[in-house]
């Protein structure tokens, strides 16, 4: 069942439910999702808890006293934050990793999934320095995708993709820089989701 089909109610639920296992590692308690919601009756959630359960979109977590967590097919995995762009999944790279954030996994495993910080302001209306970026492990994206190219000494540049003829283009989303030509880089993947603290 798609998020779209689900009550406004509903789908604040399933995505506070999503925001504190992605921010924590673990997820929620019937009570710290009323406090979440603004909600005084536990018994307001816990129902919406059981629609979104019979709908197959949550399930009871395991080892937490009243808690709901994202069905089986998402679950929450620590990913890598890297301070150098891998050349693939397999290539060793994630030994340079500079700590681990949670994401939640929705589908396969995280195992082709690494995260970066931004850095400067080239993304600005999108992205913000100091955002952290999920990025699925990838060589190719299509014309709009925000990707991370990996250049030959590891570092690399987050922009969005731009499909031209004469070849790749890196549009900034802040106007006050230029698109350029992707050049000598290499797309290394795509991102697929964004960590932001308040």
């Amino acid at each position: 069942m798609k998020d779209d089909e689900l009550t406004p109610r509903q789908q604040k639920i399933l995505e506070l439910v999503r925001d504190f296992s992605t921010e924590n590692g673990y997820p929620p308690t019937v009570r710290e999702l009323c406090r979440l919601a603004g909600v005084s009756s536990p018994d307001t959630v816990q129902y919406h808890l059981d629609n979104l359960r019979r709908k197959g979109l949550l399930e009871q977590a395991r080892g937490r006293s009243r808690a709901a967590q994202i069905a089986a097919e998402e679950r929450v995995a620590l990913i890598p934050v890297l301070g150098r762009v891998p050349a693939g999944p397999s290539s060793g790279a994630y030994a340079e990793a500079a700590g681990h954030v949670p994401t939640v996994v929705e589908r396969g495993g995280a195992a082709d999934l690494f995260a970066l910080k931004v850095k400067g302001d080239s993304m600005e209306q999108t992205l913000w320095e100091g955002d952290t970026v999920v990025v699925r492990w990838q060589e190719t994206a299509s014309s709009g995708d925000v990707v991370v190219v990996r250049y030959d000494d590891g570092e690399a540049t987050v922009k969005r993709l731009k499909v031209k003829p004469a070849g790749l283009v890196l549009v900034p989303d802040n106007p006050r820089y230029e698109p350029f030509d992707i050049g000598e880089g290499r797309i290394a993947g795509k991102v697929i989701s964004l960590i932001r603290k308040l």
